[in-house]
Parts: structure tokens; C-alpha cells; sequence
């Protein structure tokens, strides 16, 4: 891959460099290392922590060849030192795993890499380089070596790389299958795929694309950064939060379209949800990615600072979403582990690593974050948000109630309720007088409780067929309106029981857009006057 082979071109300027890449990267890079020093005739040797010598590495029908041992090893770093090395290229795996070391171990680690590079100046004819997955080096150590990192590719990267390979021209959605994947799984995958002679087609690149898109679910899902995808909503629309829905699927998707670019505009590159659970920020995340045909990634930020390794896992997922491109990446409760903010620690540095991300990056994607202590938010992080808008998903009013009722009622009982968005309640089966009951009784109820309700009553409808009926499946679902009311009378209402840190949260995001409109549908409750109202 000539890509890949320009990424680990070796300066001359430092007899040693380190280089960070991908597990399944190894095979490759380490092919690519011998190919470039062949030419030239010039040795290539390898050693890791399961060597007891450093061994000879060569190429034999493109496939690496481990030769007899050159020398006695259990520290390469030690023997450098000792000058005991002939010219060559010596490529050392596993003395950069850091994070395993304890504090005295890496200091020693260090000063060893450090001595090493002093000696190499006047050993001529030798480089080192150290491989390792997660490389941080203190700055005494940047100083001294090279570094190179073997990112992502691009999709202008895999898009050359498939045509060379194929010979053909690429497909979208192949190209879009093999991003997120690293340079050794693409390749990989590849040759499995060209070793089996079969001629190449729109079926058997449908069927390669699938093989990709396997892979790389495979991949993700045992990556270590608890990635979780969202499928996308089983509803048509999301009722309320209108300002909110306007902008996202008016504005937002406009502003995403080729031809915008013509004229200097670019989408949003982040966008703010506060507002208590329940109340659609998920939902309308899902809805964007769907509009957008976005892949929607979420991800908790309790969970990145429960990692093990917090810095990685940040630097991993941003070059993912960078990677793959065209991504909504949904970060979940950004407000955790932000209250010792002003004191430090790993909240602030993961943190700040994203402020820079960003501002800075240009891939196509789109940042959702969901908070529900703004005032926890320093206001360096709110600021990132100004282009998409800070927005406040609060409790629906009446109005909203009506709507959100009609749009699950339909999707559970669709011969009863045969359109999602009625213009009135002559377009439903219920009179005026019921819905005002209804309304009444689910006020303080988030969107998320009136869906579990009317599923619920599904769910009982559906238990108390016969068996008889079950088998035959021939029955309509139909909702009895005094079931209804009785199960939304018997909600124990999540927003009741936090009524006080409800109200703390819309006081501190005062400053946030409303995601909804002032109700102005027929339930609507007419504001009282003050004092009894004017002059009789």
C-alpha cells in the first residue's frame, strides 16, 4: 500500500524513532520495513518481549520470515548501549508499554531509550525502531527521537487503495464499509477475498461490502471503548420541541447538502441538549442521524472516565469519527466528572482534548452532547456549542402531550389510530372531552413515560387474547380510552418526584434555546390573572 509506505518513510535525522499503530497493523508495517530497506541491501532485524534473541526478518513470497538468532537478548536497550550491534535496521516491539511499568520502572525505561539515542550518534549505519499501540513519550524523550504515528485512512485513502486492488472503481458504500478499519484489517480482508478466484462484480462487491461491514461491527464491538450504536427510531417524527425539530430538519440538513459548500457554509459542528431524562434528547439524536443518514455513535462520558486508560480511549473514538466520517457522535452526560473541574485531574485534560478536537477538526462530524447540571460546564466547553445552539428539551406542554400520544397510539394500535400527526381530535377516535381528560392526568409526564404507557397497554391487550386468538393473529389491536386513563393515573411520575432539581436545572440554563414553541393548541390552559385581573 504506497500510502501506508509514505506514512513510515524513515527521515535520517534520529537514529531512533517510535511508531504507533493499529494490533492488526503489525504484519503490515513490518513487511513494509524490509521492502524499504532492500534496495539497499541493508539488514532488517526484530525483537519482542517473547524473544530470548534478536532474530533476522526477511520476506519469502511476501510473507515475513522469523531467521536464526542473531544475539542473545532479554534487553535490546541494554546491548545498544553496550555497542555489540552490527549495521542494520533493528526494530524493537513492547519496550513502550508504559502503562504497565510502574513509575520507577518507566523512569529507568526512559533514561535507557534516552541513553541509546546518545550512543547511536556515533554508531553509524544503525536505526532502532520501537513499536508500541499507545506511545506517550515525556518531553525529554520527544526531543530526542522521531515519531510517527499510523493513523486511520482516509475515505480518499481506501478509496485508491480498493481500486488499485481491485482494479475497479470502488462503490460508496464499500468505501464507507472499510472506514473506521485499519490499514492490516482492509488488506487483510482483501487478500482473503482475491484469493478465492471468482470474477468481480456488483454481487461479489455487495457481498465484500457486507464482509466489511461485519468486520468491522466485530471490531468496534470488542474495542474497549463501549461504543454503543443506535438503530434507527421506529416512529416517523418526534412530537414536540418544534424550534428544536425546525432547525435540525430544516436548517441543519440544508446546511449538510453538497451545494451549500458553493457558497462558504458548513454545518454545525456541535450541539447542546439539557433537560431532564426522558424528554427525547436520545430520540432526537436518533432522528438527526436518520435525516442525515448519519451513523450515530454514543458513548457515556462516565464511562470514558471509568476507563482504564481515559486519554486513549478519547484519542481513539476521535479518530474513529474522524475516520469514518459523516457520524453523529452522541456523548451522554457530559456534566459527569466535571465537578473537581477547577482542581484538575483527567475530567479536565479528557475535556480539554475534545475542546481542541472540536474546534479543529474538518470531517463531517456532528457532536451531540446531553447535560444535566449545565452549571457544571466550564465556559470554554459551552462556547464549542455556540454554532449548533445550547437547547433546553424540557417537560411537553399540552399541545406536545396530544401530539406524542398520537404518533405511539399509532404505532401500537394502527387500525384504531390510523394517523400519526391528526390535525384535530375529529381525526382520532376520541372526543375533545376525552383528550382533555388524558392531557390532564399526563401532564408532568415525559415523552419517554407516555410511550412505556401506551406499550404497556399493547402488551396487556396482547396477554389477554385466548390462545385460540394468538395463533390466529387476525385480531386488531384496540385500546379501550378508560384503560388508558387508568394506567396514566397510576404513573409515578419521574418529574413530581425531582420537582425541585428540575426547576434548579432550568434555572441554570436560562441562557439555553427552547426546544418548544409556547403552546397555542386548542388544550392549551388560559393564564389566570393577577389579583383577580383589571378594573371591574
Amino acid at each position: 500500500m504506497i500510502m501506508l509506505a509514505e506514512q513510515i518513510a524513515l527521515k535520517h535525522d534520529s537514529p531512533l524513532t517510535t511508531l504507533q499503530l493499529y494490533p492488526s497493523d503489525y504484519e503490515l508495517v513490518l513487511k513494509q520495513l524490509v521492502l524499504s530497506q532492500s534496495s539497499d541491501s541493508y539488514p532488517v532485524y526484530y525483537w519482542n518481549n517473547g524473544f530470548v534473541f534478536i532474530v533476522k526478518l526477511s520476506l519469502e513470497q511476501d510473507q515475513l520470515k522469523y531467521g536464526y538468532p542473531l544475539q542473545d537478548c532479554s534487553n535490546p536497550l541494554a546491548i545498544v548501549q553496550q555497542k555489540k550491534l552490527s549495521p542494520g535496521l533493528y526494530i524493537f516491539d513492547n519496550l513502550l508499554d508504559f502503562e504497565h511499568l510502574t513509575p520507577i520502572e518507566r523512569s529507568v525505561r526512559e533514561s535507557q531509550i534516552f541513553n541509546c539515542v546518545n550512543r547511536l550518534k556515533f554508531q553509524l549505519g544503525i536505526k532502532i525502531i520501537l513499536l508500541g499501540e499507545w506511545i506517550q513519550l515525556s518531553p525529554k524523550l520527544r526531543l530526542k527521537t522521531e515519531q510517527i504515528q499510523i493513523g486511520l485512512p482516509t475515505g480518499v485513502e481506501i478509496a485508491r487503495t480498493l481500486e488499485t486492488k481491485l482494479s475497479h472503481q470502488p462503490p460508496i458504500k464499500l468505501i464507507s464499509a472499510c472506514q473506521g478499519l485499519a490499514w492490516g484489517d482492509i488488506d487483510h480482508e482483501l487478500e482473503q477475498f482475491l484469493g478465492v478466484p471468482s470474477e468481480i462484480n456488483s454481487d461479489s462487491l455487495t457481498s465484500l461490502t457486507q464482509r466489511f461491514i461485519e468486520l468491522k461491527d466485530h471490531i468496534l464491538n470488542n474495542s474497549g471503548l463501549n461504543l454503543e450504536y443506535f438503530s434507527n427510531p421506529d416512529i416517523p417524527r418526534i412530537g414536540g420541541n418544534d424550534i428544536l425539530n425546525k432547525f435540525l430538519f430544516d436548517k441543519l440538513v440544508k446546511l449538510n447538502e453538497p451545494l451549500a459548500a458553493r457558497y462558504g457554509l458548513k454545518p454545525p459542528k456541535a450541539m447542546l441538549f439539557v433537560g431532564p431524562p426522558g424528554t427525547g434528547k436520545s430520540l432526537t439524536a436518533k432522528m438527526t442521524a436518520k435525516v442525515l443518514g448519519y451513523t450515530l455513535m454514543g458513548m457515556s462520558f462516565g464511562d470514558i472516565l471509568g476507563a482504564e486508560n481515559p486519554d486513549r480511549i478519547v484519542s481513539l473514538l476521535l479518530e474513529l469519527a474522524d475516520s469514518m466520517g459523516k457520524v453523529i457522535l452522541f456523548l451522554d452526560d457530559w456534566d459527569k466528572g466535571l465537578a473537581d473541574w477547577e482542581s484538575g485531574g483527567p475530567a479536565r485534560r479528557i475535556v480539554q482534548k475534545f475542546l481542541t478536537w472540536m474546534q479543529e477538526h474538518t470531517s463531517p462530524v456532528l457532536t451531540i452532547a446531553t447535560v444535566n447540571r449545565i452549571n457544571l460546564l466550564p465556559t470554554e466547553l459551552l462556547r464549542r456549542f455556540d454554532d449548533g445552539g445550547i437547547w433546553m428539551l424540557d417537560l411537553p406542554h399540552r399541545g406536545a402531550i396530544f401530539d406524542i400520544f398520537n404518533i405511539y397510539l399509532a404505532q401500537c394500535f394502527p387500525d384504531q389510530f390510523t394517523n400519526p400527526s391528526p390535525k384535530s381530535v375529529e381525526n382520532t377516535p376520541w372526543t375533545f372531552e376525552q383528550w382533555v381528560e388524558l392531557i390532564d392526568e399526563a401532564e408532568e409526564c415525559t415523552p419517554v413515560e407516555i410511550s412505556d404507557v401506551v406499550n404497556t397497554c399493547l402488551a396487556d391487550w396482547y396477554c389477554s387474547l385466548s390462545a385460540r386468538e394468538r395463533i390466529d393473529g387476525n385480531q386488531s389491536a384496540i385500546l379501550d380510552f378508560d384503560y388508558l386513563l387508568t394506567k396514566v393515573k397510576q404513573i409515578d411520575k419521574a418529574s413530581v418526584r425531582a420537582a425541585d432539581s428540575i426547576q434548579q436545572m432550568r434555572n441554570d440554563a436560562w441562557f439555553a434555546k427552547p426546544a418548544s414553541s409556547q403552546d397555542s393548541s386548542p388544550f392549551r390552559l388560559e393564564e389566570e390573572p393577577l389579583l383577580g385581573g383589571g378594573i371591574g
